[in-house]
């Protein structure tokens, strides 16, 4: 039944003359190895928000793997490698937990030129006036963006930098900051969850849209493949289609979900069809 599911993949998607957006029902590294044939060496940019190993069980889906964690994204990370261009990126958001393990892979090390980290501020006051707080859950400021070079032809473009100018929040173009300040937080990200499904709950752990779009930004052109193989709540799709029609890009989206707890089809899919009726789904 694997192998069938696996070929179904890789019959799917195929690079076809005119490039297509895709939201895919299915195991990952399924679609990772199914993915190798046709896609290696062509997609520019992959940015990822995997599980966190953080024992939590309120979020929908399972973040817990203790020892095994490792491996599962070992394995991930090896066929990711092997799909991007020669300078392209790999994006990881992760939290304190795992962020100094991830980085001091010699997996990584060895699969990539350069491993770079930046800081991402998860808690704003101007972005947190709907912020639920709870007394007895540990303030955390801080979450981390492991940024992986491919080679040394990978280069980082300039992004919008937003900043507050009094209660105006404005934009400059600037070099990625090693902090990420003012690009939305938890607590704002999942506002705009609310806007679209009508419940700030809907998805537990979403990123701000506008974080994910200067990532992506950075890391590709405006033709470029991007990836996201822990698709979620969809948000890198989103910042595709946002960025595309803010500089008439033509960049593609691949968002790979598995079905657990119904998530691509209620979240990652549902968010897609909102914001591009031209999404093709395979489950």
């Amino acid at each position: 039944l694997r192998r069938q599911r696996q070929m179904c993949i890789r019959d799917s998607i195929n690079i076809r003359k005119e490039l297509s957006n895709y939201v895919i029902e299915s195991d990952n590294l399924y679609t990772l190895k199914s993915m190798t044939k046709s896609y290696r060496g062509k997609i520019k940019s992959i940015l990822i928000d995997p599980p966190y190993n953080s024992h939590t069980d309120y979020i929908g889906y399972k973040d817990e793997f203790d020892s095994g964690y490792e491996k599962f994204m070992v394995d991930r990370f090896k066929l990711a490698s092997e799909l991007l261009t020669d300078d392209g990126f790999l994006v990881i958001n992760i939290d304190e937990g795992e962020v100094d393990h991830l980085s001091s892979l010699s997996v990584l090390k060895n699969l990539f030129h350069r491993i770079q980290i930046f800081k991402w501020e998860k808690l704003h006051p101007y972005f947190d006036k709907n912020r639920n707080v709870n007394p007895n859950k540990k303030i955390v400021k801080y979450e981390f963006i492991i940024v992986c070079y491919k080679s040394k032809a990978s280069k980082l473009n300039f992004i919008k930098q937003p900043y507050l100018d009094g209660e105006v929040l404005k934009e400059k173009e600037s070099k990625v900051p090693s902090t990420f300040k003012c690009f939305g937080t938890n607590s704002s990200a999942k506002d705009e969850i609310a806007e679209l499904f009508g419940d700030r709950s809907y998805f537990q752990t979403p990123k701000p849209l506008k974080l994910m779009k200067e990532l992506v930004r950075a890391t590709s052109n405006k033709d470029s493949i991007i990836l996201d193989f822990f698709a979620g709540s969809g948000t890198v799709g989103h910042a595709v289609v946002d960025l595309n029609k803010e500089d008439d890009g033509s960049r593609k989206y691949i968002l790979v979900s598995n079905n657990e707890s119904n998530i691509c089809k209620d979240v990652t899919l549902k968010r897609m069809q909102m914001v591009d009726d031209k999404v093709n789904f395979i489950d």
